[in-house]
């Protein structure tokens, strides 16, 4: 089931005249609301993209030279959400009424809704922004009175790892369930928190949770690797990341399935994707089902039945038969 879903905006749809209009229309809309400005508007180009996860709204946005500002009558409107933005490419200024900072690649900032200010972005800047509600980051950080202009510290791991789990999302279509990426969610704020100088309590709950996030993704990526193997187990997992089967269904449970069901979702994705691709569809559904992982046949179809109510030939048809339609090829012959 995928529940990462990005939207995406860019510049490229709308005509030139009218890009920068529509691109600030999307930020105020549907993420950080900001007014604009800009020297020359047909010469603006940019894309964001957007998920949610749990707590955390995620957006990557790739922009021209625009300055973003954050006006006294846009704060009057009552935003309340935190931002950390995290450059990934080029620079910007963050312009507050006590100064201003200058962020580089590999560096980020808090920008407070409740606040003016202004973004402002030199040429060909990419960054990161994650929005979070005020009231789940007071809680990780009550001692901060003020979140505005709070560098996002260099000094240890966090803003690393934010830029490392960040850049491996954007190649990412799906996360397991809604509580996996609650769990993801979670975790960007324990990292957050750290990088802005979470006190003790904080910083041994962060990196407790971020320990269990660590080791719930390689769980997950050890059963993608071995999802063909009929001998995956949660004990061949727990041998080849050196903790105990127990463990291993801790962690899986926690997300809201058991290792089964998890192994047993995957194992039936794989098997509706290579029914879907015509190059297989000369391969039998047994060789299919076998190469999933699946060595019982009975238990195969019961639970392909169960979970996408049709049979394994019978999706398979429509499948096939609706990219027939779909392909050119299949048109002209028609026609």
């Amino acid at each position: 089931m995928n529940i990462l879903v990005w939207h995406e905006f860019s510049t490229s749809v709308p005509p030139e005249v009218g890009r920068f209009p529509a691109s600030c229309e999307e930020l105020i809309q549907r993420h950080a609301a900001f007014g604009s400005a800009v020297e020359e508007e047909a010469r603006f180009c940019g894309t964001i993209r957007r998920c949610r996860l749990g707590m955390v709204e995620v957006a990557k946005v790739t922009t021209t030279t625009p300055s973003l500002v954050r006006t006294p009558e846009l704060v009057s409107n009552g935003g309340d959400a935190i931002f950390a933005v995290i450059c990934r490419e080029g620079g910007m200024r963050c312009i507050r009424d006590d100064g201003a900072t200058r962020i580089s690649s590999g560096e980020g900032i808090i920008c407070d809704s409740a606040e003016p200010g202004s973004l402002e972005m030199e040429s060909g800047t990419h960054y990161w922004t994650l929005k979070v509600a005020r009231a789940d980051m007071a809680k990780m950080v009550p001692h901060i009175k003020r979140f505005a202009g709070l560098r996002l510290s260099n000094c240890g791991m966090a803003v690393k790892l934010l830029i490392r789990y960040l850049d491996g999302l954007e190649g990412s279509d799906a996360l397991g369930n809604e509580q996996e990426a609650r769990i993801f969610g979670e975790h960007l704020v324990d990292l957050i928190s750290m990088a802005v100088g979470a006190q003790s309590e904080v910083l041994q709950l962060a990196e407790k949770r971020g320990v269990r996030a660590m080791r719930h993704a390689a769980v997950l990526r050890e059963i993608e690797r071995n999802i063909g193997d009929n001998r995956l187990s949660a004990a061949l997992v727990a041998e080849m990341l050196g903790v105990t089967p127990r463990y291993i269904h801790f962690l899986l449970e926690e997300s809201g399935r058991t290792f089964s069901e998890h192994v047993l979702a995957r194992r039936l994705e794989l098997v509706e994707a290579l029914l879907s691709d015509e190059a297989k569809g000369n391969l039998k559904i047994s060789a299919i089902a076998r190469q999933a992982g699946f060595t019982d046949m009975s238990y195969f179809n019961r639970s392909f039945r169960s979970h996408f109510g049709d049979t394994p030939s019978g999706l398979r048809k429509r499948r096939l038969g609706q990219a027939a339609q779909l392909s050119p090829s299949f048109r002209e012959a028609a026609e």
